[in-house]
């Protein structure tokens, strides 16, 4: 049995010890050996339990495989977006072949959407969906827990005219908040209200959410030099427990100022660039 072929069982199901959903170890496919023996053949990976609460069989996610595992299998793409509308929180993604140059959407394949909260460490089930002729898919959460994370776990399916497709899933993982507030800049300018005395300091406060972040914030300020921004100061500072931070910032000489503040992506969470001062305004040092 070729290793590329037998790994595809884990990419639906997975173990619960890392991905966390609790429930009994799944069957392996009737006649399937291979997941059953200690050590398993061939390399492939030892029976497991399902990411889908009531998703125990091998056959219900991989939909028409046989035993021995057929050649050629293909991996479809899944993708998963989120957007906040009045109504709550509108997932929508889709299904396919994908290619630098074509996505060809997959029908009718069932797609298991799950939620993590923040803090947790589970996903559990929302609801299943099933792709439109396009592909596509879409579901929308009523009053969304702020800062949680959804899963996608699209079904192994077989297209017609392509053969056997793997199961395949994705995350949307949540983007912090990061508000920022200058203060120090010379008030009555007829300039620019982001006018700064040279020798003048800046104190800018950085508040998080959610405030149980942890990490750091990497500040960066650049300055205009003959047309270009050069990078002239990179520092971090901690994110305290209350979700706060702050520095303050001494312009050295005369010119145009900016500054960013971001938050790096994790396992857990995606990363956020906030510019400031805000509104897209440069530092005006006199």
């Amino acid at each position: 049995m070729r290793r590329k072929i037998v790994l595809a069982i884990v990419l639906c199901l997975g173990a619960t010890a890392a991905l966390g959903i609790g429930a009994a170890p799944a069957l392996a496919a009737s006649g399937c050996a291979c997941h059953t023996a200690a050590p398993p053949t061939d390399g492939a990976p030892a029976a497991h339990a399902p990411l889908v609460v009531g998703v125990t069989h091998c056959t219900t996610c991989h939909v028409g495989w046989t035993v021995p595992h057929p050649d050629g299998a293909g991996e479809s793409f899944v993708d998963l977006r989120g957007r906040a509308f009045d109504a709550g929180y509108k997932l929508n993604g889709r299904v396919g072949f994908a290619s630098p140059m074509v996505f060809i959407g997959h029908a009718g394949v069932v797609v298991y959407l799950q939620q993590r909260l923040w803090g947790a460490t589970e996903f559990t089930d929302l609801t299943q969906v099933t792709t439109n002729a396009l592909g596509n898919f879409g579901f929308t959460v009523a009053s969304p827990p702020d800062f949680a994370a959804y899963r996608a776990i699209a079904q192994g399916h077989v297209v017609t005219t392509s053969g056997v497709f793997m199961p395949k899933k994705t995350r949307l993982l949540p983007t912090p908040e990061l508000t920022l507030q200058t203060r120090g800049f010379t008030p009555g300018r007829p300039i620019t209200p982001t006018t700064v005395k040279l020798g003048r300091t800046l104190t800018v406060k950085g508040t998080v959410a959610p405030v149980d972040l942890g990490g750091r914030v990497t500040i960066r300020v650049q300055k205009r030099v003959a047309g270009k921004w050069v990078t002239r100061i990179t520092m971090q500072r901690a994110i305290s427990a209350t979700g706060t931070c702050s520095w303050k910032f001494t312009p050295q000489s005369r010119g145009e100022y900016r500054g960013d503040a971001r938050i790096p992506a994790t396992a857990v969470h995606r990363g956020v660039v906030t510019r400031w001062p805000l509104g897209g305004l440069n530092i005006s040092v006199y």
